[in-house]
Protein backbone atom coordinates (compact mmCIF):
# COMPACT_ATOMS: atom_id res chain seq x y z
CA UNK A 1 0.00 0.00 0.00
CA UNK A 2 2.67 2.71 0.84
CA UNK A 3 4.53 1.55 -2.66
CA UNK A 4 1.63 2.65 -4.37
CA UNK A 5 0.98 5.91 -2.64
CA UNK A 6 4.19 6.57 -3.03
CA UNK A 7 3.67 5.65 -6.60
CA UNK A 8 0.64 7.77 -7.46
CA UNK A 9 2.30 10.94 -5.64
CA UNK A 10 5.41 10.90 -7.81
CA UNK A 11 3.17 10.54 -11.14
CA UNK A 12 1.18 13.16 -10.06
CA UNK A 13 4.49 15.32 -9.39
CA UNK A 14 5.96 14.86 -12.57
CA UNK A 15 2.14 14.91 -14.19
CA UNK A 16 1.97 18.73 -13.26
CA UNK A 17 5.82 19.42 -12.79
CA UNK A 18 6.40 19.09 -16.70
CA UNK A 19 3.72 20.98 -17.70
CA UNK A 20 2.91 23.35 -15.00
CA UNK A 21 3.88 26.41 -17.21
CA UNK A 22 1.34 25.14 -19.91
CA UNK A 23 -1.39 25.61 -17.20
CA UNK A 24 -3.09 28.48 -15.84
CA UNK A 25 -3.99 27.95 -12.16
CA UNK A 26 -6.91 28.57 -10.25
CA UNK A 27 -8.27 29.08 -6.83
CA UNK A 28 -11.79 27.64 -7.33
CA UNK A 29 -14.42 26.94 -4.02
CA UNK A 30 -18.26 26.37 -3.88
CA UNK A 31 -20.72 23.47 -3.13
CA UNK A 32 -19.85 19.66 -4.28
CA UNK A 33 -21.87 17.62 -2.29
CA UNK A 34 -19.94 20.02 0.52
CA UNK A 35 -18.39 23.08 0.90
CA UNK A 36 -15.07 22.66 -1.42
CA UNK A 37 -11.84 24.75 -1.70
CA UNK A 38 -9.28 23.58 -4.26
CA UNK A 39 -6.28 24.38 -7.30
CA UNK A 40 -7.93 23.93 -10.35
CA UNK A 41 -5.32 24.22 -13.58
CA UNK A 42 -6.44 24.44 -17.16
CA UNK A 43 -4.86 24.40 -20.35
CA UNK A 44 -5.91 25.68 -23.84
CA UNK A 45 -5.50 23.12 -26.43
CA UNK A 46 -6.68 24.89 -29.41
CA UNK A 47 -9.01 28.27 -29.40
CA UNK A 48 -12.21 26.42 -28.31
CA UNK A 49 -10.66 23.61 -26.35
CA UNK A 50 -9.20 23.25 -22.77
CA UNK A 51 -8.27 20.65 -20.35
CA UNK A 52 -8.98 20.99 -16.93
CA UNK A 53 -7.67 19.20 -13.84
CA UNK A 54 -7.63 19.70 -10.27
CA UNK A 55 -7.94 18.71 -6.51
CA UNK A 56 -10.03 19.75 -3.75
CA UNK A 57 -11.02 19.51 -0.38
CA UNK A 58 -14.57 18.77 0.61
CA UNK A 59 -16.55 19.41 3.92
CA UNK A 60 -18.66 16.38 3.29
CA UNK A 61 -17.93 12.60 3.94
CA UNK A 62 -15.54 12.61 1.19
CA UNK A 63 -12.91 14.53 1.92
CA UNK A 64 -10.90 15.05 -1.31
CA UNK A 65 -12.12 15.44 -4.82
CA UNK A 66 -10.27 15.05 -8.09
CA UNK A 67 -11.13 15.75 -11.38
CA UNK A 68 -10.23 16.00 -14.62
CA UNK A 69 -11.83 17.28 -17.78
CA UNK A 70 -12.51 18.96 -20.99
CA UNK A 71 -13.64 22.97 -21.41
CA UNK A 72 -15.07 23.52 -24.76
CA UNK A 73 -16.13 26.91 -25.91
CA UNK A 74 -20.13 27.30 -26.63
CA UNK A 75 -21.04 31.03 -27.16
CA UNK A 76 -20.99 34.50 -26.11
CA UNK A 77 -23.26 35.78 -23.38
CA UNK A 78 -24.23 39.38 -24.64
CA UNK A 79 -20.42 39.65 -26.54
CA UNK A 80 -18.98 39.79 -23.03
CA UNK A 81 -19.37 36.54 -21.01
CA UNK A 82 -17.83 33.76 -22.83
CA UNK A 83 -19.74 30.40 -21.96
CA UNK A 84 -18.62 26.47 -22.50
CA UNK A 85 -19.39 23.25 -21.80
CA UNK A 86 -17.36 21.22 -18.91
CA UNK A 87 -17.40 17.74 -18.90
CA UNK A 88 -15.44 14.18 -17.72
CA UNK A 89 -14.44 12.27 -14.90
CA UNK A 90 -14.60 13.17 -11.01
CA UNK A 91 -13.63 11.32 -8.38
CA UNK A 92 -14.26 11.76 -4.53
CA UNK A 93 -11.70 10.50 -2.24
CA UNK A 94 -11.67 9.08 1.42
CA UNK A 95 -13.20 5.82 2.75
CA UNK A 96 -16.03 5.80 0.70
CA UNK A 97 -14.05 6.31 -2.56
CA UNK A 98 -16.44 6.88 -5.62
CA UNK A 99 -15.96 8.38 -9.24
CA UNK A 100 -17.82 8.81 -12.04
CA UNK A 101 -18.79 11.44 -14.73
CA UNK A 102 -19.49 15.40 -14.10
CA UNK A 103 -20.80 17.65 -16.72
CA UNK A 104 -21.13 21.71 -16.08
CA UNK A 105 -21.53 25.13 -17.71
CA UNK A 106 -18.99 27.75 -17.16
CA UNK A 107 -19.68 31.53 -17.63
CA UNK A 108 -16.45 33.71 -17.65
CA UNK A 109 -15.36 36.92 -16.98
CA UNK A 110 -18.59 36.77 -14.61
CA UNK A 111 -19.27 40.11 -12.97
CA UNK A 112 -17.19 41.85 -15.50
CA UNK A 113 -13.83 40.75 -13.69
CA UNK A 114 -11.64 39.16 -16.38
CA UNK A 115 -9.65 36.12 -14.15
CA UNK A 116 -13.36 35.47 -12.28
CA UNK A 117 -15.80 32.54 -13.46
CA UNK A 118 -18.84 30.95 -12.29
CA UNK A 119 -19.37 26.86 -12.77
CA UNK A 120 -22.98 24.96 -12.27
CA UNK A 121 -23.56 21.46 -12.63
CA UNK A 122 -23.70 17.86 -11.74
CA UNK A 123 -21.58 15.34 -10.78
CA UNK A 124 -23.12 11.81 -11.15
CA UNK A 125 -21.11 9.73 -8.52
CA UNK A 126 -23.88 7.17 -7.53
CA UNK A 127 -26.33 9.69 -7.43
CA UNK A 128 -26.73 13.22 -8.66
CA UNK A 129 -24.75 15.46 -6.72
CA UNK A 130 -24.91 19.65 -7.43
CA UNK A 131 -21.85 21.65 -8.22
CA UNK A 132 -21.97 25.56 -7.75
CA UNK A 133 -18.61 27.04 -7.51
CA UNK A 134 -16.63 30.09 -8.64
CA UNK A 135 -13.32 30.34 -9.56
CA UNK A 136 -10.23 33.35 -9.73
CA UNK A 137 -7.53 32.64 -12.46
CA UNK A 138 -3.79 33.92 -11.44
Amino acid sequence: MKKTVIFVAAFIVLLFGSSCLAFQPAVIGGIRDGVALGLMLDSGISNSVSLRMGFEANTSNTPGIVFVGGKWFLSNISSRFPMSLSGGLVGYLGNNAQAGPYISVIFEHFLDVTPLFLEFGIDVVKSGRLQFQAGYYF
